[in-house]
């Protein structure tokens, strides 16, 4: 199909088709034909179930595009993760912006209502952000929608994220009926089902623009699907170094897929020789200031001079224990083609768009609590073969596996290969999920009986899954739980949120941290002694919060921090249910010795070597910690517990930038942060009322500070 004659057909502006032009697209894939056959459009709805880089989200683009500018109506895109909300912002706004078509981006705080949101044609958002503006009423946000895009639909399988997209794409499609639809994804085997749900057209292909070729690598030999066999010949010890080394010889780039951070790393080590070889002298200059980039000297931990030691070789390790900043160099500099491998785990798959000539998956098999050693699903695996093949530089991808045996070699081929991915299933049936949408629905004034929220959630695809299942019990008993724990109160046979219902629904937590936090801040009110250890401990008690695990080596030491903290404690174990559990209250109180170091301003190195994490997880959990804190803030704020609020708000900032309270003033400055604030308080400037007596010279002299964020400073505290 002639793409100019498509966009002439459906009457598309002369700058809307110029712009559109100018990608170089001429024909349409398959998949966009048959989607475009299905009367995407034509406003119907289209469930678009296809593999990877073959053109959904252009098809996305066009059905937005048209409502624009023949309706002038509003756009939402919704996105699972905040790394592709920000991919696609920047993708929409350098494709776009230039026809006067505004884009917004809502990924930031949730309790926000972003009333500047309407003022965008195109806003994407996260699903977590789309459910807590749903929960504040917010009209803009449905009235005069015209197109609603759910990428990565797939993700309603997710224990955690599903239950918040099946909610939100539940009320959407019952505030705007007239909406149309469209639903994204390259792993769905149950297409038709999800479809039908979303009273949709399934478009399904197995069709790519770059060939896929899947095989399972042993001794030597790479089998592929279709019993061809090549056999590789590379000087290497290892399997996965033979298979990288024979991708970058043919100028392709590799992907390495392992079960564990600490594989991305040891991998990623191993491969520096064989790679760094194949460099050029100018990639090299390159690597070697990329490198110092990711490990600046005043305040660069062992993670970070690692990574640094093997991208100066073309090589990157990839994991949640990077900040993001990192992370999106390393992406960056790999869609270049300056970085050549990244050792990842699965969960880079699932995140921004990086193809790879070859995607190898090393380890099929991960560590399941309980279970031991299982494999991975067959949606996981083909969540990272999708990633290999790169439209602008392959003629073929290839996804290969690694085989210990022949009998191994077999299993792999049948459990992945040759296998589909499982099929989509809602998770909303788990109490505590829903007992959080419960309350949100009636805090948001959408349901106010037991009644109407079950004609709600007949609505929701676990509904259409489970037609005829009896939710009514499970709905009632989630009712009781509220009215009793007072987040709603009763009249009649109507219930309402009370301010504390409110309050909790529009914070975003769970209505079982905010019983946690209720009781401990009541404590506190009648009297009882309170220290930021203990508010640290009472809000790291929460379901919400992120935690730090603890094995049976952590077990001496903990308990040693246990014991000294004791008298501290505004709850015990024997307040909190969840706390029953010994390695549960474990991981607690290992959380908050990690904050607590952090905010005593121990080097970011020596806490990511004490409690073996990296530093985007202390980036993880003090972002986590500040809005619990917040939250207590808010709960506080609800029952009148003035003391409390000033005493929070200090402690979310010594949280935030990981400072004694003596840097308060300090580290809140642009620019400077927890060891510049250090610097500057050694030198005498203890508040800002010091810096204004301060020169450009005087500051500028100082080792860490400059001339031109002296003159940066003085420009803030003037």
């Amino acid at each position: 199909m002639n793409f100019e004659k498509l966009l002439t057909q459906y009457n598309f502006p002369p700058e809307y088709k110029d712009a559109l032009l100018a990608s170089g697209i001429t024909t349409l894939h398959p998949p966009q034909a048959d989607a475009i056959d299905a009367g995407i459009l034509d406003g119907k709805n289209v469930v678009l179930a296809v593999p990877t880089a073959s053109g959904k989200t252009l098809m996305a683009e066009l059905a937005m595009l048209k409502a624009i500018f023949e309706k002038g109506g509003r756009c939402l895109y919704i996105a699972p993760l905040k790394a592709l909300a920000s991919e696609k912002y920047r993708e929409f706004q350098k494709k776009y912006a230039k026809l006067g078509i505004k884009v917004g981006i809502a990924i930031g705080d949730l309790d926000s209502p972003s009333s500047h949101l309407k003022n965008y044609q195109i806003v994407i958002a996260t699903a977590e952000k789309v459910d807590s503006l749903l929960r504040s009423r917010v009209d803009w946000l449905v009235n005069n929608i015209a197109v609603v895009v759910l990428d990565e639909i797939h993700v309603i399988n997710d224990p955690s994220r599903g239950p918040t997209l099946e909610i939100l794409t539940t009320r959407i499609r019952l505030l705007n009926p007239d909406m149309q639809l469209l639903a994204l994804s390259a792993t769905v085997s149950n297409a038709k089902d999800m479809a039908d749900w979303l009273n949709a057209t399934a478009v399904i292909s197995s069709w790519r623009p770059i060939p896929l070729h899947e095989g399972v690598y042993y001794n030597g030999r790479l089998t592929y699907e279709n019993g061809n066999v090549r056999v590789i010949h590379e000087d290497a010890p290892e399997k996965v170094q033979q298979l990288v080394m024979d991708t970058l010889r043919g100028k392709g780039q590799a992907l390495v897929f392992v079960n564990s951070r600490r594989s991305t790393q040891a991998v990623a080590r191993e491969l520096c020789r064989y790679v760094g070889k194949l460099l050029t002298v100018e990639e090299q200059t390159i690597l070697k200031s990329i490198a110092d980039d990711l490990a600046p000297s005043l305040d660069s931990t062992k993670v970070c001079k690692k990574l640094a030691e093997v991208v100066i070789h073309g090589v990157a390790f990839h994991h949640a224990g990077l900040k993001p900043s990192q992370r999106e160099a390393i992406e960056e500099n790999f869609k270049k083609n300056i970085i050549k491998v990244i050792c990842c785990t699965p969960t880079l798959a699932a995140g921004v768009n990086l193809p790879a000539r070859r995607a190898i998956i090393r380890d099929a098999k991960r560590y399941a609590s309980g279970v031991g050693s299982v494999f991975i699903p067959a949606s996981e695996y083909k969540q990272c073969a999708g990633r290999a093949g790169r439209p602008q530089y392959d003629e073929y991808g290839e996804a290969v596996l690694i085989a210990k045996s022949l009998a191994d070699q077999d299993a792999l081929f049948e459990r992945f290969v040759l296998a589909p991915p499982e099929p989509i299933i809602s998770k909303l049936s788990d109490e505590a999920k829903l007992r959080i949408h419960v309350l949100s629905s009636i805090a948001g004034g959408y349901v106010n009986d037991v009644n109407s929220m079950f004609e709600f959630l007949s609505h929701t695809f676990l509904a259409h899954q489970h037609k005829g299942a009896n939710l009514v019990e499970l709905v009632g008993s989630i009712f009781d739980f509220l009215h009793k724990e007072q987040f709603i109160e009763k009249s009649g046979f109507r219930f309402f949120p009370t301010p504390f219902g409110t309050r909790v629904s529009r914070l975003y937590i769970d209505p079982m941290s905010a019983i946690i936090i209720k009781k401990g801040l009541a404590r506190i009110a009648s009297g009882s002694n309170f220290s930021g250890i203990g508010i640290l401990h009472l809000i790291c008690s929460c379901p919400d919060s992120e935690m730090l695990s603890a094995g049976k080596k952590n077990q001496e030491d903990l308990e040693d921090f246990g014991n000294k903290v004791a008298d501290e404690l505004i709850l015990t174990r024997d307040d909190i249910q969840s706390m029953q559990d010994y390695y549960t209250s474990m991981a607690v109180l290992k959380t908050v010795w990690m904050l607590l170091r952090w905010m005593d301003e121990e080097k970011e190195e020596d806490v990511c070597e004490r409690f073996d994490i990296g530093p985007g997880d202390i980036f993880r959990l003090t972002e986590s910690a500040q809005w619990l804190l917040y939250a207590a803030q808010s709960i506080a704020e609800v029952y009148q517990f003035k003391k409390l609020s000033h005493f929070l708000e200090s402690l979310k900032i010594r949280v935030r930038y990981g400072i004694k309270e003596e840097l308060l003033e300090l580290a809140t400055l642009k620019g400077i942060g927890r060891i510049r604030a250090r610097i500057l308080f050694r030198h005498g400037y203890e508040k800002l009322a010091d810096l204004n007596k301060a020169s450009e010279d005087e500051l500028g002299k100082i080792r860490g500070i400059g001339l031109a964020l002296a003159k940066d400073i003085l420009k803030q505290t003037s």
